[in-house]
């Protein structure tokens, strides 16, 4: 009987070092959110909400198309297709070996501008959402650290604090949660560069659906609690994988 006692409290310890080796970190949890497959290709019909700190609406339509090659080489263009006094305008981001290059073309002014990264911080056509947060996270871009499990909205996630390495970033850290299923990023608190404590701008990932059987949310938010105001991108359509040309992802096809 001591024997078998041994024998039972001797497994416990080997399985629980095993659960301990394949814990994740929060570095790894964030490599796992840039290595999320989500399409090689896609592209959307979103609506953006830009709210007042009144609740006054201004609504703007657009196209998101987007490509993969591998993870160093992705491109981004959205198509302003509505109102009137935003149509046409278009955002390009071309990113080649890690090399990211932006550049908007305001159709207002019939001019295309490089987005550098004295910019980062603008608002991005004057939305809650700035160049910064239009970009996709990379994992080594930041140091990940703090990893907690939690609930949120009864998912289960990953809580973790993500300090970007660099000195382009309005942020001093952000706390994202992510779901532990899909990787999916769910909730993001900002916090201020200028005084580090301080929260500024929180981001939700709602209304997820499953499409060509990869996870989406349908539904984000940015909030600006300085300002009191908000935008949100509602998706009313998402195709993944499907053909996109060259010419897509081009300057040339900015002035179109």
């Amino acid at each position: 009987m001591q024997k078998q006692k041994l024998f039972f409290v001797v497994i416990m310890i080997i399985m629980t070092g095993a659960g301990a080796a394949w814990a994740l970190t929060a570095q790894e949890v964030l490599q796992k959110v840039e290595d999320r497959y989500i399409g090689n290709t896609s592209k959307a019909q979103v609506q953006m909400d830009i709210v007042d700190k009144s609740g006054n609406v201004r609504e703007r339509k657009m196209v998101i198309s987007r490509r993969k090659a591998d993870a160093n080489n992705k491109d981004n263009f959205i198509h302003f297709v509505a109102p009137p006094d935003i149509r046409n305008t278009t955002y390009l981001v071309n990113e080649k070996n890690r090399d990211r290059q932006k550049w908007i073309y305001l159709s207002a002014f019939k001019k295309t501008r490089k987005i550098v990264a004295e910019d980062y911080a603008l608002a991005f056509v004057s939305s809650d959402f700035t160049y910064e947060n239009m970009d996709e996270i990379r994992a080594d871009d930041y140091v990940a650290s703090d990893l907690k499990e939690e609930k949120h909205n009864g998912a289960d996630v990953y809580t973790f604090t993500a300090v970007k390495k660099d000195q382009n970033t309005s942020y001093s850290k952000i706390v994202l949660k992510v779901c532990k299923n899909s990787f999916t990023i769910l909730h993001i608190d900002m916090y201020d560069k200028k005084d580090p404590e301080k929260l500024v701008k929180v981001m939700t990932a709602e209304n997820i659906e499953t499409i060509q059987d990869i996870v989406t949310p349908m539904k984000v938010t940015m909030k600006d609690l300085g300002k009191g105001t908000h935008t949100v991108l509602t998706t009313a359509k998402i195709v993944y994988d499907l053909p996109l040309p060259e010419e897509e992802f081009s300057q040339r096809n900015m002035e179109k």
